[in-house]
């Protein structure tokens, strides 16, 4: 009976979890004003994505699937800024700023 609950927790150790990928999180300013609640925000790291939005003070927290280079997007609008973030084992703290120029917006590290 030891053997097979020794199995059976060395098993559940060596599944990967979520949880080995890091936390992205911190908060995005347009014209140098924090967005508002419900604004999109996806991270696409490989082929998984993760959607979410900001809160009421303009803040975002995403859990990557993967440590590695990750694409975060911004829905504002029709539009779609990105940016480069990195996930690592510990969490990350990323604040932007969207800025408009000729009319398009880009998303920018703070």
């Amino acid at each position: 009976m030891k053997k097979h609950v020794l199995a059976m927790l060395l098993a559940i150790a060596a599944i990967p979890t979520a949880a080995a990928a890091g936390e992205i999180y911190g908060t995005i300013k347009d014209q140098g004003k924090l967005v508002k609640e419900g604004v999109p925000v996806t991270m696409a790291c490989g082929a998984t994505s993760v959607p979410g939005a900001t809160d009421k003070n303009g803040a975002y927290r995403l859990f990557a699937s993967a440590e590695g280079k990750c694409t975060l997007t911004v829905k504002m609008g029709s539009e779609s800024p990105a940016a480069v973030v990195h996930s690592y084992a510990e969490s990350a703290r990323y604040n932007f700023h969207l800025e408009k120029k000729d009319g398009k917006y880009t998303l920018k590290a703070e």
